[in-house]
């Protein structure tokens, strides 16, 4: 007999369907092997699909891409949460806990859902001419590198330099293997946000994330520094676009706050 997972496709940082970043979330009953969460997460061909299993007083969580597992996705612990939610009207907190260990905790915010997030750092890192070139970058204000996440930042000055990149995916493939992805980033023109950013990952996952709750895990607190305040807002410039209410609560923590919107639901059979 197959066995039966409850599956569901959620819009992540956005208020309506079909903007955002959708993510897979597969509720299991027990735990599944690698492989056959891969097989699930290529067969969904998301950004990312989360796996979530209750485990005592946390929630496990696992994310896979359609290329590997991915080690903290924001977007898929926003769905997962929404999920949860969905479930259960008493459900106010809910305590993930990654593969790694990573913990982190989702609280209901009215119609959003509040992340509780590392607060990571960056260092100072040099950026590989031809991963410039590929990316059509001509000047840089600064890169640095987190590497929790193996992640390159690129930050550039002009906004509309930011929204209008074509890059060659595979020259930048060709240019450096040693990451999972970039963010480049600008401040924003627009009064609404503090800064905004893209995600591109041909590494790991697809050309470019619509909207990529890990990178800003480093960016909250690099643009809190470089701005002088502790709460933004963040706009993710791609296609489908993408808003985040950003805070530095610690040195060790940030919020990450965002709406999302259940637009399938199913079973699985395996």
């Amino acid at each position: 007999m197959a066995r039966k997972i409850p599956y569901f496709m959620v819009d992540s940082f956005a208020s309506e369907p079909f903007k955002g970043n959708p993510a897979g979330v597969c509720l299991l009953q027990e735990s599944l092997p690698e492989h056959l969460m891969q097989s699930i997460a290529i067969e969904m061909n998301l950004s990312e699909t989360a796996f979530v299993l209750r485990n005592g007083e946390h929630v496990s969580i696992r994310f896979f891409s359609p290329i590997m597992e991915i080690p903290l996705c924001g977007h898929a612990t926003l769905a997962s949460a929404r999920v949860l939610f969905s479930q259960d009207d008493h459900l106010d907190t809910i305590d993930f806990i990654t593969r790694s260990g990573v913990r982190l905790q989702a609280t209901r915010s009215g119609d959003k859902v509040s992340l509780k997030f590392p607060n990571y750092r960056i260092e100072d890192r040099a950026v590989p001419q031809a991963l410039l070139d590929a990316m059509g970058i001509k000047t840089i204000e600064y890169a640095a590198y987190n590497h929790e996440n193996l992640e390159l930042m690129i930050e550039v000055a002009d906004p509309n330099v930011l929204r209008n990149l074509t890059p060659d995916f595979a020259a930048m493939k060709a240019s450096i293997n040693s990451i999972s992805g970039v963010v480049v980033t600008a401040p924003s023109a627009d009064d609404h946000f503090d800064f905004e950013s893209r995600y591109f990952w041909p590494w790991s996952g697809g050309n470019e994330d619509p909207v990529t709750g890990a990178t800003h895990t480093f960016l909250t607190q690099y643009w809190a520094d470089k701005l002088g305040k502790k709460r933004l807002r963040a706009f993710q410039c791609s296609a489908r676009t993408g808003i985040l209410d950003l805070e530095v609560l610690t040195d060790q923590h940030i919020l990450i706050t965002g709406a999302a919107s259940i637009v399938m639901e199913g079973m699985l059979f395996i």
